[in-house]
């Protein structure tokens, strides 16, 4: 599959961290109770951009605190889906939303992190519109993943994959994209979508680039984004 054909009517997954341990590294700069308002103002401006997207059919909440996801996004039209105990971390948590929605039968799969106080619908709409299988929009350091699209798959796709890895060399049919999120995320997902034979493409852009998890982030947003949200976060401005 390429291009933005396919592509309208992608599920985009958003995993939640619980009210408690969210953004500990702002802890020098805010109280347990600022930080947790902060992850709530994140996660609502994502989700509503996400719902703002044409594109964007379905937005899937994949969380172990549901009770504190269904109260921060109250009014919005997302599904909010419950992480197993038995199965924790964020991998995890986007491995079982994808299997969870892959039993629906649903298309592309887009996941976006619930921390990019800057993204915008045209941040995300660029991404549909990549003409590769796999896109992936990085971190303003260039080596995390804050976003990452994958394609629906079809019996056509795997068998074009199962002959790339065959070319390339490597042993086995094709199975699954694992998400390698974590410290050198970008390199890993790109590692992945080369070992199963689909075409990747990085996307940077400053709304997909700067999420909220340290000072020095705080500093990198434009001034309009820092507003808005210290607004709403005493302690932050």
């Amino acid at each position: 599959m390429t291009g933005a054909v396919g592509r309208r009517g992608t599920t985009a997954v958003v995993p939640l961290r619980d009210g408690v341990s969210g953004k500990s590294r702002l802890a020098a700069v805010l109280d347990a109770g600022s930080r947790r308002r902060l992850v709530r103002v994140l996660a609502r401006h994502v989700v509503e951009t996400l719902l703002a997207t044409d594109g964007i059919g379905h937005v899937v909440v994949v969380t172990a605190d549901p009770v504190f996801a269904e109260e921060t996004l109250v009014g919005l039209a997302v599904e909010v889906l419950e992480q197993p105990a038995d199965r924790p971390g964020l991998n995890s948590a986007l491995e079982h939303a994808r299997e969870v929605l892959a039993a629906r039968g649903a298309g592309p799969l887009l996941v976006a992190h619930a921390d990019l106080p800057a993204l915008t619908p045209a941040d995300v709409a660029a991404l549909l519109a990549e003409p590769t299988q796999v896109v992936i929009a990085t971190d303003r350091n260039r080596s995390g993943t804050n976003l990452l699209l994958l394609p629906v798959e079809t019996e056509a796709d795997s068998l074009s994959a199962a002959a790339k890895r065959r070319n390339l060399g490597l042993k086995g049919d094709r199975d699954e994209f694992r998400f390698r999120f974590g410290v050198g995320s970008l390199s890993a997902h790109l590692a992945e979508a080369e070992a199963r034979g689909l075409d990747a493409t990085v996307v940077h852009r400053p709304g997909t680039a700067v999420d909220l998890d340290t000072a020095d982030d705080w500093s990198q947003l434009p001034d309009e984004v820092r507003a808005a949200v210290g607004q709403q976060v005493p302690g932050l401005m």
